[in-house]
């Protein structure tokens, strides 16, 4: 999988769940520019802020690394 597969998931998801890349990075405490960056696959991202995602959106992380079907 590529970064940029993974941020397509994230971004999807995260549209689906109703929220802005703003809002999600507030609650993962990041910064806006940071998810933007994630979802565009400019960088690579943690476990640890993989987890948080997960939480925020209520998913489990696999869903961040399957296709959309």
């Amino acid at each position: 999988m590529r970064f940029l597969d993974f941020g397509v998931n994230l971004a999807r998801i995260r549209i689906k769940s109703g929220l802005s890349a703003y809002e999600l990075s507030l609650r993962i405490e990041k910064d806006a520019s940071y998810i933007h960056k994630v979802e565009s696959g400019k960088i690579n991202i943690s476990l640890k802020t993989i987890l948080k995602i997960c939480d925020v959106l209520n998913i489990a992380p696999v869903d961040l690394f399957e296709s959309e079907q």
